[in-house]
């Protein structure tokens, strides 16, 4: 059921009309006579639709209630008139109305124009929310963004991209991204990347050229814009990955490093031959020799010497008691 306000002057008709709608179960919210009371309080009533005389009561017409309306309501205006008259007919079209309808009219008539208006209407609705969608996702996005045609001619840019690349909307827009943002060394990887890009989701790791000149490390994300399936333009997405660059450039030069360290390290294994006296190892050669030599030329161990208790006590007896009694041992 759609919620319909009339604006007539001349009761009779606005009686007919509403008799009309109510037959086509819509629900008639109000009648008014003229434009002034129609303003007041058209916001409040918040009609689907409404149905405008352009020869109204009081100081306003149909035409300038409609755009007084209009300037605050999105709310979609059918006009009623006796006249046909160029003259009558271009001053309508100063308010865009959904639909036109001359006096008398029949009644399937006017529910046909009403049903248009509505989906006609509701069309645009979505249209709108969905273009509005898409601009706040465009100029909101925190990364680098740009929309192409099929030339690659830019179209729009997003905040981003002029503060990563450099460039305003004005230096840009008309022109093709590859002349503005693309490095000689990467001119073909970036007319096969373009092509690409305009028959399905495209991501890629390369360089790009900011307006001063300097190479940046960017991940692109590029898709097509489909219109019944025919591709109109492209959307890319730029990442800055200088930072994971840098971090990869770094592991990898951490991984080499370490791997060399590896590789110059030298292992003990199999079985050692070791005096169970003295504790002196022979060597391949067959000398004797102490185990921290061995252990030293068979690795990369250092040894630094010391005195264990036992030994001081054994060996050094006095200076063993002293250390005892001062605690140290």
């Amino acid at each position: 059921m759609s919620r319909i306000l009339i604006v007539e002057d001349e009761s009779m008709i606005a009686a007919d009309i509403k008799y009309t709608l109510e037959q086509y179960k819509h629900e008639v919210i109000k009648i008014f006579s003229n434009g002034e009371d129609v303003i007041k309080n058209v916001t409040a009533l918040n009609p689907d639709l409404i149905l405008m005389d352009i020869m109204l009561e009081g100081n306003l017409t149909g035409i300038q209630t409609g755009k007084a309306i209009l300037e605050e309501n999105n709310i979609p205006i059918i006009l009623l008139t006796a006249y046909a008259d160029a003259a009558t007919v271009n001053s309508a079209k100063e308010i865009s109305p959904y639909g036109y309808l001359l006096k008398p009219f029949e009644a399937k008539e006017l529910n046909a124009a009403i049903e248009i208006a509505l989906i006609k209407h509701n069309t645009e609705k979505k249209l709108e929310e969905n273009r509005a969608k898409f601009e706040s996702i465009f100029l909101s996005n925190p990364e680098p963004c740009v929309y192409l045609d099929t030339d690659f001619t830019v179209l729009d840019i997003n905040p981003r991209f002029s503060e990563f690349f450099g460039y305003s909307p004005a230096e840009v827009k008309g022109k093709n991204i590859d002349d503005l943002i693309i490095p000689d060394t990467k001119k073909d990887e970036a007319a096969k990347l373009s092509d690409q890009s305009l028959y399905g989701y495209v991501y890629f790791d390369t360089k790009r050229l900011t307006k001063t000149g300097d190479i940046v490390s960017v991940s692109i994300s590029a898709a097509p814009i489909l219109i019944k399936g025919k591709a109109t333009g492209t959307f890319v997405i730029y990442k800055d990955i200088t930072e994971r660059k840098k971090v990869e450039k770094e592991r990898k030069e951490l991984i080499i490093k370490l791997k060399k360290t590896l590789d110059e390290v030298k292992t003990l294994e199999g079985m050692i031959p070791i005096c169970s006296h003295c504790k002196k190892i022979r060597d391949d050669s067959g000398f004797w020799g102490n185990v921290e030599h061995y252990i030293a030329k068979h690795s990369n161990v250092d040894f630094s010497h010391g005195i264990c208790p036992d030994c001081l006590q054994k060996h050094f007896p006095k200076q063993y008691k002293k250390m005892k009694e001062s605690g140290k041992i």
